[in-house]
């Protein structure tokens, strides 16, 4: 079977209203975008009302009809009895009449064809004796009890829907004309598709798309239009009534009313349905609507009340009462035609068993899904509805039958990103404090001692510092040693990575922005970093990615002590000290035009290079030990020792790394050793094949490009830097101190 409701994917934003609404569950939610889920489907249509970004539609036959009347197809047009609740600001006959402009070339009411099924019903009735027979008016119901409820499916009155024997008794007569129903209803389009009943009905509009088209058509004030007469005029006298609760019940004539039981809306019926299967209701007919009567069904496209609905159906009745009793004689012969043609119509019909076998959880099963959600005791079960399942169990059963996904449960979600704040509030809070002091800052060679000292006298000072030296050689830890030893101690210590964030990004996070300034700006604006740091110290790193238009700015808040938020036009005046860092060469970078060489200078107040680790290499041992106290403290790893022989292997290479190289070494040895002595064996594959030797850029009599030199350096970094981290992507590109994309493109670019 097939649904007649589709989804629009991309307008689908997770407020799980149409799960809420559906009466069966027939909702499916896959990558947060809800499916419509054929096999549970009634076609009732209330998620198309639920949906407040307008993601579902119903099948339309608008194309198609268009394409009959330009094939010159006679075309009749009938209409349901709940027109009079739809079309309130114009007669009756002017709803004709605009039918008739649009093409239609006879409008008939399908009262009509209530009318005609109402004979049947009195017939079928009187031959039976069964209990608890089930009105198969409502496609809804017929649906709800096929595919929900099958072993009632011998309860359903085995006659068609009225929309049905009017379209049979048009065709009788008018075999290749096309017959339209027009209605509130959108299972009606459902029941001539999965029915098979093309060859009677063939297509479906709702009033609210009848309306569209007239407004396409430019047929926009119907009550200024003449006034038609529908194609029959003659009714039985209550055979309007049809679109109110107990319409067909009320045509009766062979059953009493303590033999019917009448119920309408979804929650009533399914409470009616339950009490039959229980064996605690019992009556002759049951007259079931899925809607509150046909007057609200999902399209009816009404501004009226429902309680002003059935006044407007009722009046309407009452007066076609009036105007049938002045033309006795003429309804007379009416009917007795009718009834004529009533005889050769075969109005039965057969029902299917379209169920399916769900799968149930086991009460375990259902705890393991709650407990995912950390919904371990009842207590912890809010039943919020947020998921649209009435209680976090109906969900976890849900879940399990794989129609809803885990993370569908607000207060989980509210708790994760209570965590992902908490997260982040303290990682700004680590951000805007600092973890180092010179003690920190390992080793005793010359280099070190000389770095040191010249760090811990500029710390006194408050001119800028320019800190200058390789990836992983410890830039960071002496920017916050030299805050920690100043007289800006106490206050903030702002770091920004200049070679992380956008150029787009890069000002309004520096400088703040005013409330506007772009789209998806803050209300009320954001201040920058520069005025964070106000009072303390901005850690700039990676300065020497900084885009030369971001250089003059920060020129200015070193020469001026002032900044400008993005948008803004009032001038904030900061006090704070700056230490940058780079591992470029920035004097090579102003000889080639990228680095600002005034700005150069303002940075390069006072200078420290921290030395690489093969620089001073016998501060290694102390390093190791130093790494290796903050693993079995920090990460409560077991304590290892490197043997004599693997210490001199790693004394033995170059580390192009530095300390961060070493640390992912250790930390890689000791995740993959169990001995607690590690040997030359257990060290990566890299340090034991000597592949740290680079191969010679040019040999002997060879010449090459300065890009081909560049590219061959490039793809040696990069595959050292792989092999130093067990082809960690993101250490990689820490290490060397590029994005994960520009990593990736250079993988790809090399083929590594």
């Amino acid at each position: 079977m097939t649904t007649i409701i589709e989804i629009d994917g991309t307008k689908c934003k997770r407020c799980y209203s149409c799960v809420r609404q559906c009466p069966v569950k027939a909702i499916k939610v896959e990558d947060n975008q809800a499916l419509i889920v054929d096999d549970r489907c009634i076609n009732c249509g209330y998620c198309l009302d639920a949906c407040a970004r307008n993601a579902r539609e119903a099948k339309s036959y608008r194309y198609q009809i268009k394409g009959w009347n330009q094939q010159e197809k006679e075309l009749i047009a009938c209409v349901a009895p709940s027109f009079i609740a739809s079309f309130v600001d114009c007669e009756p006959g002017q709803v004709v009449t605009a039918l008739h402009k649009l093409g239609f070339d006879q409008v008939y009411k399908v009262a009509l064809g209530a009318q005609l099924t109402a004979q049947k019903y009195d017939e079928y009735l009187i031959n039976t004796k069964r209990r608890n027979l089930i009105s198969t008016a409502c496609p809804t119901i017929v649906n709800l009890i096929e595919k929900h409820y099958p072993q009632l499916i011998d309860n359903l009155i085995p006659l068609v829907s009225p929309m049905v024997a009017l379209g049979k008794l048009i065709k009788a007569e008018k075999p290749d004309s096309k017959v339209v129903f027009i209605g509130p209803c959108i299972a009606k389009k459902g029941e001539i598709e999965i029915k098979g009943l093309k060859g009677v009905i063939d297509a479906v509009l709702t009033f609210k798309e009848l309306k569209e088209i007239y407004r396409e058509e430019g047929i926009t004030e119907l009550k200024k239009l003449n006034s038609n007469e529908f194609s029959q005029i003659y009714l039985p006298q209550k055979s309007d009534d049809f679109a109110l609760s107990g319409g067909l019940t009320s045509n009766l004539n062979n059953i009493s009313s303590d033999e019917m039981l009448i119920t309408e809306g979804s929650y009533n019926c399914q409470e009616l349905i339950s009490g039959v299967l229980e064996d605690k209701i019992e009556a002759k007919l049951l007259d079931i609507l899925f809607c509150r009567g046909c007057i609200d069904g999902p399209r009816i496209d009404s501004e009226l009340s429902l309680f002003a609905r059935q006044k407007k159906v009722a009046e309407y009745s009452k007066e076609n009462k009036t105007t049938n009793s002045d033309n006795k004689k003429q309804q007379s012969i009416e009917q007795e035609k009718l009834l004529k043609e009533v005889e050769n119509l075969d109005l039965g019909c057969e029902f299917e068993n379209f169920s399916y076998q769900e799968k149930l959880p086991t009460e375990g099963k259902i705890k393991e899904i709650l407990a995912y959600t950390n919904k371990v005791n009842s207590s912890d079960e809010l039943n919020c509805g947020a998921c649209g399942y009435e209680t976090c169990r109906e969900k976890a059963v849900a879940v399990y039958q794989e129609l809803a996904e885990v993370e569908m449960c607000l207060p989980y979600l509210l708790e994760q990103a209570r965590e992902e704040a908490d997260y982040y509030k303290d990682k700004l809070a680590q951000d805007s404090q600092t973890k180092y002091l010179f003690k920190d800052i390992k080793g005793k060679s010359v280099e070190m001692k000389e770095a040191k000292v010249k760090a811990q006298q500029a710390a006194q000072t408050k001119s800028t510092i320019l800190i200058l030296g390789e990836s992983g050689t410890g830039k960071e830890m002496f920017a916050h040693a030299i805050h920690n030893a100043s007289q800006r101690r106490d206050e903030p210590f702002i770091k920004i990575n200049c070679a992380a964030i956008t150029e787009s990004l890069l000002e309004s996070e520096l400088f703040g922005y005013e409330e506007g300034a772009f789209t998806g700006a803050k209300r009320g604006g954001k201040p920058g970093k520069f005025e964070l740091a106000d009072g303390g110290t901005i850690f700039l790193d990676e300065v020497g990615d900084m885009p030369l238009q971001m250089q003059a700015k920060l020129l200015r808040v070193l020469q001026e002590g002032e900044i400008e938020r993005v948008g803004g036009n009032k001038t904030i005046t900061i006090d704070l000290r700056v230490i940058a860092a780079t591992n470029r060469d920035l004097k090579q970078m102003v000889k080639d035009g990228d680095f600002r060489e005034d700005l150069y200078y303002r940075l390069n107040v006072i200078t420290i290079k921290t030395p690489a680790l093969r620089s001073r290499i016998e501060d290694l041992p102390g390093i190791i030990d130093h790494i290796i106290n903050k693993l079995t403290v920090e990460q409560r790893m077991p304590r290892k020792s490197f043997s004599k022989e693997a210490l001199n292997r790693l004394m033995q290479h170059d580390w192009p790394g530095n300390v961060r190289e070493l640390e992912n070494v250790i930390v890689q040895t000791f995740s993959l050793t169990y001995e607690e002595m590690i040997e030359v064996e257990h060290l990566p594959n890299y340090l034991l094949q000597g592949e740290n030797q680079a191969s010679p850029l040019i040999r002997e009599g060879e010449v090459k490009s300065l890009a081909q030199l560049t590219s061959q350096v490039e793809k040696q970094a990069i595959k050292k830097a792989l092999e130093a981290t067990n082809w960690n992507k993101k250490q990689t590109a820490e290490l060397l101190q590029i994005s994960r994309s520009t990593l990736y493109q250079k993988i790809d670019k090399y083929n590594i």
